[in-house]
């Protein structure tokens, strides 16, 4: 069963709005969606719908009701839903603090790309089962990784450290991390442009088709790297029938 997700935002149906799209990316991500555009409704739909996730505006314009009170209003009511705050920035520093005090989970500021909340969305939901253009399992619960090769599922082993590099870049897949980013969050600590790159190329060697010429972990050069490839939810019923990567596509 695809995860939940609640949009609250008084812009979802501003087509002049970048939030308006982010619903078209969750369902294309295959994620179950509901919208509203109003704040007394998506309270309600907390306890009607049941979403995993929730993405609220603080400021519901000429509303009764604002993002951190309905935050405060779901919390009071025993539901530890993950809840993640959308933001103006000229409101950051005061109501994001209160949006916390509140019980939100995590916040995005505007003016923001929605890939940008689409990795906020991932990283707030449970370890779930990733399918990568149909040609990569990744189980974030078991941290385990298969890849199919010859229209055969078969399970790659990565070591530790390696699998946290592909962690965070498939949870930021389509956006580059920067170096210092991946160093900071994989190692914590001071490391060589030569050692992630050391790293990078042996994931390469057990994900992609062809390590010489990467399809998925790319190079972004004086930046970081990117992951190309596409996740979308899945489950391990994959590995009962085979694979065919022939006509997957990478968006580049």
């Amino acid at each position: 069963m695809p995860f939940r997700i609640l949009v609250a935002d008084d812009n979802i149906d501003n087509e002049g709005d970048e939030i308006s799209g982010l619903p078209v990316l969750l369902r294309a991500a295959g994620y179950d969606v509901r919208t509203t555009a109003d704040a007394s409704q998506a309270y309600d739909l907390v306890w009607e719908y049941h979403p995993d996730l929730i993405v609220l505006d603080i400021l519901f314009t000429n509303q009764p009701l604002n993002g951190v009170e309905i935050c405060e209003a779901i919390r009071l009511n025993g539901n530890d839903v993950p809840i993640i705050l959308i933001t103006a920035v000229l409101t950051e520093t005061e109501e994001v603090l209160r949006g916390f005090e509140a019980g939100a989970d995590d916040y995005v500021k505007r003016p923001c790309d929605n890939r940008e909340i689409m990795a906020r969305i991932r990283a707030n939901l449970p370890p779930e089962v990733l399918a990568l253009d149909d040609c990569i399992l990744f189980d974030g619960g078991s941290r385990r990784i298969w890849v199919c090769r010859s229209e055969r599922w078969q399970e790659v082993r990565l070591q530790p450290l390696q699998y946290d590099l592909l962690d965070l870049l498939i949870l930021n897949a389509g956006q580059t991390v920067l170096t210092t980013t991946l160093k900071d969050r994989v190692w914590g600590k001071p490391v060589s442009d030569s050692v992630l790159a050391v790293y990078v190329r042996r994931i390469r060697e057990k994900l992609e088709p062809d390590p010489g010429a990467p399809i998925y972990v790319e190079n972004i050069k004086g930046y970081g790297y990117r992951f190309n490839g596409r996740p979308r939810p899945a489950s391990l019923a994959f590995l009962e029938r085979g694979c065919d990567c022939t006509t997957a596509r990478v968006d580049r």
